[in-house]
């Protein structure tokens, strides 16, 4: 595919830069209460109770931080999951159509994309990139059946030969086309798989003792050159040790903004923390990623060079920050029986 431009099955050969570009829609609108932080919004934040059981951290991250059910990511997603080398981790179309089927989910897609380009606060070149996912191109060619592949790196573009994400990372970028700015029309749509993985954990200590660490947490924030499109970035979790050994650098991951998100993730600044352990008790500190998992698919709209159209469904696992909080971690000070 040499361009996306207005009517894409006339493309015309004008020049276009692979970019990654996303912006996020949210399927459930949740409003819920600020995580605890500190006056200045930059530090990291510890929580200073301690916790004993998986369930009470997870009551307390769904008061501070609340997740929504369902996500959409506009575009391909930046916070796909990874294994240690970096690689995608296949997600296969017989477990995630267990819990949602490729069909509905094209339609959730579509709704997200609709939802999109109605939206004036969005730019206009955007809405009518997200349009393209519902109605197609001009003179375009559907097909009747829709293209479910079969694990998250079954994901080449049949016009093309493209990966999905060089295919929904292009964008038209020559000023003077009338389809400046303008994307390849793709959407991820998740439901909520994993809340607020761990991501970063100190060395236990058992019996009567205390505990002194420091943490902190580098954002690298991704955006695109096209105005109103943001990749997400990358969350580097800090956490170091009385003599200085830095714990956890592996626990690095990326993630995607949600629609809903009215605030930008923040590196937090390095922050001394001290946990008590009493008798009988073995005492550790624990890092949780402020948001979670979406198990779904990024769902695409192509069309070749003969205007024949294809939409594909390919099965994916997604990292999105939680939509109310400034902050990618919370430190949690943890017991258990020795």
């Amino acid at each position: 595919m040499a361009c996306i431009t207005t009517d894409r099955g006339r493309g015309d050969g004008r020049t276009v830069t692979a970019v990654v570009v996303t912006a996020l829609l949210s399927c459930v609108s949740l409003i819920g209460s600020a995580i605890p932080a500190s006056a200045d919004g930059q530090r990291a934040v510890v929580v200073d109770d301690m916790y004993e059981t998986n369930a009470d951290v997870y009551a307390a991250m769904e008061t501070w931080t609340p997740l929504n059910t369902a996500e959409s990511v506009m575009g391909y997603p930046k916070g796909l999951d990874r294994d240690a080398s970096g690689g995608v981790k296949a997600v296969h179309l017989a477990d995630v159509s267990k819990t949602y089927d490729p069909e509905q989910a094209i339609r959730d897609a579509m709704n997200a994309a609709q939802q999109y380009a109605v939206d004036v606060r969005n730019p206009e070149h955007l809405r009518v990139s997200a349009q393209r996912l519902v109605d197609g191109w001009p003179g375009g060619t559907k097909h009747s059946q829709h293209d479910i592949r079969r694990h998250t790196k079954d994901d080449i573009v049949p016009s093309g030969g493209q990966t999905a994400e060089q295919y929904c990372g292009m964008t038209n970028t020559d000023a003077n086309h009338p389809a400046y700015g303008q994307t390849a029309p793709c959407v991820f749509v998740g439901k909520l798989d994993e809340r607020y993985p761990v991501r970063g954990a100190s060395v236990a200590m058992a019996g009567q003792g205390e505990l002194t660490y420091k943490v902190a947490a580098a954002v690298t924030d991704e955006k695109s050159v096209t105005e109103g499109w943001s990749a997400g970035g990358a969350i580097t979790p800090k956490l170091i040790s009385k003599d200085q050994a830095e714990i956890g650098a592996e626990a690095s991951f990326t993630y995607s903004y949600a629609s809903t998100s009215v605030t930008r993730l923040q590196s937090t600044l390095e922050t001394s923390v001290k946990i008590n352990v009493p008798p009988g008790k073995r005492g550790y500190l624990e890092g949780r990623a402020n948001g979670a998992y979406y198990t779904g698919y990024i769902v695409l709209r192509d069309i070749d060079a003969d205007n024949h159209e294809a939409t594909a469904a390919i099965p994916a696992r997604v990292y999105v920050q939680a939509p109310f909080t400034t902050t990618p971690v919370t430190w949690f000070k943890r017991l258990t029986s020795a």
